[in-house]
């Protein structure tokens, strides 16, 4: 994602959910954040968490207000700005429910199509997830913007990040291929990880769990494209693109999407587990395998992150402008 497409972005969401902020405290509509028991703000009241929301976007236009048209002073000043609220709204704003919408997507699309057995499960999208998925991608627009016009973060960010790439590669691929191997083993008729009983209670939902597995799988080899030949050129067997140099922003603005709502969602999961409220959960506590694997989801998301920015380090480079106050 580009500085002027993140900006765009950022300005989006913070137009978008100021207006659905304001609405809802006026009784006029869909308030831009619903309540669930896995999200980090679980137990406010949507009203409070709509004046938490429009205050962050007015914080937003704010900073972009003084920026653009600003001396670099202003400019790194908006910067943290952006970079404190976009870390909050993907992070604590939004919820496992982001996450949740892209691995279940793949389903969505499959049923719509008549494939089955995901045809015949109840699948949709539901609009609580599609306001958490906003939250995501506005956050994450808010943290390229900031990192974008903050000239001394740039080039030591990927610095930092390009000595840990190829450990956190192996971090960031090894714990969805975990989390994998429970899922598309009940699949198989396995109960790696639960009792035998859940695993027939869960009935025809394992195959809901499979899609979320092979999902997994896809990620963890996307994430080797990060240190792999091929995830800097293009197959050369591929009509029209093959050989071409693979762009940056598309490598590291998925990664970095991905990384973002996994870290929510393991927030998520880590409130529930940790604060001893697994019966929310489906299955008993002796179901390992239903939860131990979400306990990693925090340092599989950190890792991703910065595998996702070493490869930017070392595909491109930020080079730190001349700056003059």
């Amino acid at each position: 994602m580009h500085a002027p497409v993140a900006l765009l972005v950022s300005a989006l969401w913070a137009f978008l959910h100021l207006g659905l902020a304001v609405g809802h405290l006026l009784g006029l509509g869909v308030a831009p954040w619903v309540d669930a028991e896995s999200s980090a703000l679980h137990g406010l009241a949507p009203a409070a968490v709509a004046r938490l929301v429009g205050v962050l976007a007015v914080l937003v236009l704010a900073a972009l207000g003084v920026a653009l048209p600003g001396s670099p002073t202003r400019a790194r000043t908006a910067s943290w700005v952006l970079l404190a609220v976009g870390a909050l709204t993907t992070l604590v704003v939004a919820d496992v429910r982001s996450l949740t919408l892209l691995g279940y997507l793949p389903m969505v699309v499959l049923a719509l199509l008549g494939v089955e057995p995901f045809a015949s499960q109840a699948v949709g999208i539901p609009g609580p997830s599609l306001l958490s998925l906003s939250h995501s991608v506005g956050g994450l627009g808010l943290l390229l913007t900031g990192l974008a016009m903050h000239a001394r973060l740039r080039p030591l960010l990927p610095a930092a990040t390009r000595r840990l790439g190829r450990w956190s590669v192996g971090v960031a691929v090894a714990v969805p291929l975990a989390y994998a191997s429970t899922r598309v083993a009940w699949a198989l008729g396995i109960p790696l990880g639960i009792r035998r009983e859940f695993l027939i209670e869960l009935g025809d939902a394992k195959y809901a769990g499979l899609g979320l597995g092979l999902f997994a799988i896809l990620g963890a080899l996307l994430t080797l494209g990060l240190v792999q030949r091929w995830g800097e050129r293009f197959w050369s067997w591929l009509p029209l693109i093959g050989g071409r140099p693979v762009p940056v922003s598309l490598a590291v603005v998925p990664a970095l999407f991905v990384a973002m709502s996994v870290v929510s969602a393991g927030i998520s999961f880590a409130r529930i587990i940790l604060g001893g409220s697994l019966e929310r959960l489906p299955g008993e506590p002796a179901d390992w395998g239903a939860w131990a694997p979400e306990l990693l989801w925090i340092p599989w998301g950190i890792a991703l992150g910065v595998a996702a920015l070493a490869y930017r380090a070392r595909r491109q480079g930020w080079e730190e402008p001349r700056m003059r106050d």
